[in-house]
Parts: C-alpha cells; structure tokens; sequence
C-alpha cells in the first residue's frame, strides 16, 4: 500500500467520524428539545399538583369546620333537651302528674342526623 492510498483511506475514516459526529450533534439536539419538552411537562403537572393539593387542604379545613359547628349544635341540642327535660320534669312535679318512661328517649335524636 502506497502512501496516496494511505491518505485516501485516513481521509475516507476521518469523512466518516464526521459525518457520524454531525449525525450524533443533530440527534443531541433533538433529544435536548425532547427534554426540554418533557421538564416543561413537568413543570405543568408539578402546578397541577400544588393546586390540588391547595384545594384538599382547603377542603379538609372546611370539613373541620363543618364538623365543628355539627358538634356546636350538638351540644347545644343537648343543653336545650336537658333543660326542656328538666322544666317538663319541675311542671309534673308541681302539677303532681307522674313523668313516666314517655321522656326517657329524650326530644331530639342526634344520631340520626335530623336533629
């Protein structure tokens, strides 16, 4: 093998490399697009996720709070039976009449949530 034959394949290889490095720089390109595409997808489910989980905590504050006005009224339901109870026990008891079982239930029932 001469030396121009040398030089035309040492010339053919480095053609080749740079042709398969121009290949590979627009492959890199394409996925650092395909990456940038897919962490600005992110970014987005990212928001998405903050809003929802602003949203349960707003709710499950509203939840507390509901709760603690269904209990509020419970006790006052409660407070109001009692001194019903009480006033209805102190009429019999001064108009002589015997109470019975018929109030032993009490007026309100809060368990069934009708109260």
């Amino acid at each position: 093998m001469n030396y121009q034959d040398t030089l035309k394949l040492v010339t053919a290889k480095i053609e080749r490399t740079l042709e398969q490095a121009r290949v590979l720089k627009s492959e890199k390109a394409d996925l650092e697009a395909l990456v940038a595409g897919l962490r600005e997808n992110l970014s987005e489910k990212d928001k998405v996720i903050d809003e929802l989980k602003n949203s349960e905590d707003r709710f499950l504050s509203e939840i507390r709070s509901l709760q603690e006005a269904l209990n509020e009224r419970d006790v006052k339901l409660q407070e109001s039976e009692d001194a019903l109870m009480q006033t209805i026990e102190t009429l019999n008891k001064e108009l002589g009449i015997d109470s019975g079982e018929n109030f032993q239930q009490g007026l309100f029932n809060m368990n069934e949530g009708n109260a």
